[in-house]
């Protein structure tokens, strides 16, 4: 992947993004050569784009790894303008290719996580949680079916938005296996539809707190590591559902809280 290329493959992923148009094709010398360039053209395609908030993490088991073909953990930003707050968070069809919803547990950091060599304990990371913060990722991608994995990773890794629950600080304190989720669609008449259910299990057997240790210690996010206001999503409790149509939707976590966000 030489420069003209890589500066091709940043252009056309700015511009599908910007548009929300799917790329016709993927051309071959667009495709990263592995992890690290990958990485470098996702960092230029966000920096592009807009500041970052948060970010995501794929592929928590070596099974999950190895579906991906992977060796690690692989993550991408949560990029600013498209993420919103519960309550203030309207989008339009017309923004996403093929969107999607999924219903998650993230945390909001209080204190930076810069790479290092060492690694961090599970102590060290959770003292630099600040609070969790229920969210729905709006799943999307710009690029055709079947794209190579390190094309999807420079293209965010599929994310089209992020919406962002309440703060809550007591989250040591929760079962997250045992929190059940429900995903509802109201069509804008009277009639409201379950679409999804889940629990936290889904996610290292319940346990998310341990994929934002991996996040921090993956050494492709050097050299920025994590930051303080980052927000770590941990992945889906329920799937990732195809928004039906436009309408209000609901990502109930009982006690914890909700997560509404429309779409016209």
């Amino acid at each position: 992947m030489n420069d003209t290329d890589f500066q091709a493959a940043r252009a056309a992923l700015r511009e599908a993004r910007r548009s929300a148009r799917c790329l016709e094709r993927v051309e071959p010398a667009w495709v990263p050569p592995d992890l690290a360039r990958a990485m470098d053209l996702q960092r230029s395609v966000a920096a592009d784009l807009g500041g970052v908030r948060g970010w995501k993490i794929s592929g928590l088991t070596a099974e999950q790894q190895r579906g991906m073909g992977m060796t690690t953990p692989i993550a991408a930003p949560l990029l600013d303008p498209w993420v919103r707050p519960t309550g203030d968070a309207t989008f339009t069809l017309r923004q996403f290719v093929r969107p999607r919803l999924e219903c998650e547990f993230a945390f909001e950091l209080k204190t930076d996580l810069p790479s290092r060599r060492v690694a961090y304990t599970r102590p060290e990371v959770e003292a630099a949680i600040g609070a969790l913060r229920i969210g729905v990722e709006v799943v999307d991608s710009r690029l055709p079916i079947g794209s190579p994995v390190l094309m999807e990773l420079a293209d965010d890794l599929n994310n089209g938005a992020y919406v962002l629950g309440t703060a809550n600080p007591a989250w040591q304190h929760i079962r997250y296996a045992a929190q059940r989720i429900s995903l509802r669609w109201n069509d804008g008449t009277t009639k409201t539809t379950e679409i999804a259910t889940g629990d936290g299990r889904p996610i290292l057997d319940g346990d998310p707190v341990a994929a934002v240790v991996l996040l921090a210690n993956l050494a492709a996010l050097a050299p920025r590591g994590l930051c303080a206001g980052d927000v770590v999503t941990t992945g889906s409790c329920t799937g990732a559902i195809a928004i039906p149509g436009a309408g209000e939707f609901e990502a109930d976590f009982g006690t914890l809280g909700s997560v509404r966000l429309r779409v016209s």
